[in-house]
């Protein structure tokens, strides 16, 4: 079933841009700050169609991202998955089964477009999208950043079990909360699948979820985007200075104070936590431009969303 939104656009010169995200309804004002993010930075010559592949975002929190995206041109279609496939995956804490669901793109995605961006919804853009759509993705199944945290498939937080797989211990790892697709590619070689079939038979060895299992079915097969696309908190936990970090110099700065895009890549997200990120306020900015407006992370927030973390344990603990 596909629920779709649509604004009268009208002929422009440059392709329109596709982008998907994927949500449960716990996101859907995270969900309507990315989209706000995007939009408010777009070219105002060129259209673009959200994806969003629903994972059970409530019809009331859907009439409020709507309400939150603005003026700029866009399309909106609210894909509705089966989770059938992904019944044998591994979820817990933050990592939900929407965080699967972009494995499911090229089964769901209509057949005709063939090059997507894929967001996660905990991120805030703040460049013209144009920039990433136009870059070359040639024969790459796919473009994404190298992770700062897990730089390597042989770091320590890596792929376990790299060796076995055969991919040499030098190789990059990437994060997968931002990328440029090849569908055709993925589509001809059904690599949603092998993805899938990867985390079920090695769940041992299994740490970040399908970021995984992307990372050891496209080793070696992936481009390479500017790390700016994809800044997350291992900038400032991780590094001290360049020189700890896998970037040059220039990168580095770069990077830590130009981002295109700002990840909160951790449990710790502006709307559930009080840890300091120096881009919070970014994030807040965005958010007032939505409907949630003036929304924040109160001390009664916090107290209440303990009590109801408390009350789940509880009934979890009365039924085991």
């Amino acid at each position: 079933m596909i629920d779709i939104e649509v604004k009268v656009l009208p002929m422009l010169d440059k392709e329109p841009i596709h982008v998907v995200c994927a949500a449960d309804d716990r996101y859907s004002m995270p969900l309507a700050v990315t989209l706000r993010s995007v939009l408010e930075n777009l070219d105002s010559e060129r259209s673009i169609n959200f994806f969003i592949i629903d994972g059970g975002i409530k019809q009331h929190n859907k009439k409020r991202i709507l309400k939150s995206l603005g003026s700029k041109l866009y399309t909106i279609e609210w894909l509705q998955p089966s989770t059938e496939l992904l019944s044998k995956m591994v979820v817990s804490g933050h990592v939900k089964i929407a965080s699967y669901f972009r494995l499911l793109m090229s089964h769901i995605l209509p057949f005709q477009l063939q090059k997507v961006i894929y967001l996660d919804s905990d991120l805030i853009v703040l460049k013209n999208l144009d920039l990433l759509w136009d870059v070359d993705i040639g024969e790459a199944y796919l473009l994404a950043c190298q992770d700062l945290g897990i730089p390597y498939v042989s770091d320590p937080y890596g792929l376990a079990n790299y060796k076995e797989l055969g991919i040499p211990a030098d190789s990059k790892y990437f994060n997968a909360g931002v990328l440029v697709i090849n569908l055709e590619k993925w589509r001809s070689e059904n690599i949603g699948m092998k993805v899938i079939q990867y985390l079920e038979q090695n769940k041992d060895y299994i740490r970040w979820h399908d970021q995984d299992g992307l990372n050891a079915v496209l080793a070696g097969t992936w481009g390479e985007l500017d790390p700016r696309w994809n800044q997350v908190p291992s900038i400032y936990l991780k590094y001290s200075s360049w020189k700890d970090s896998p970037f040059l110099e220039d990168v580095y700065k770069k990077l830590s104070h130009d981002p295109f895009i700002i990840h909160f890549a951790s449990s710790n997200k502006p709307w559930n936590s009080r840890v300091y990120h120096p881009a919070n306020y970014l994030f807040f900015q965005y958010l007032d431009l939505t409907v949630w407006s003036g929304w924040r992370y109160t001390i009664w927030r916090r107290a209440w969303n303990k009590i109801v973390k408390q009350a789940k344990q509880f009934n979890l603990y009365k039924t085991s």
